[in-house]
């Protein structure tokens, strides 16, 4: 699922790939994949019936990460295979 910067829509920063006991894995696109540990997980909320995800991180790790381009929280959709 592409997770897109709430203030900044408009560009992907990361692929929400698996949720882990350590944390997020996420994938920057055409690049690396990493986890995120939950202790820089601010909350992390999934609509199901809506399919909508929304990951915000502490402060101190927006502060300390490049990727986000100083976004603190990151929302993603499902999307249906038969919508697709």
């Amino acid at each position: 699922m592409a997770l897109v910067s709430e203030a900044n829509p408009s560009t992907v920063l990361a692929i929400f790939r698996a949720r882990t006991t350590e944390g997020v894995t996420l994938l920057i696109p055409e690049s690396a994949e990493f986890t995120v540990a939950w202790e820089h997980i601010e909350s992390a909320q999934l609509d199901l019936a809506k399919g909508d995800v929304r990951l915000a991180f502490t402060p101190a790790y927006v502060g300390s990460v490049n990727w986000l381009r100083g976004s603190a929280a990151l929302t993603g959709r499902w999307m249906d295979r038969r919508v697709l």
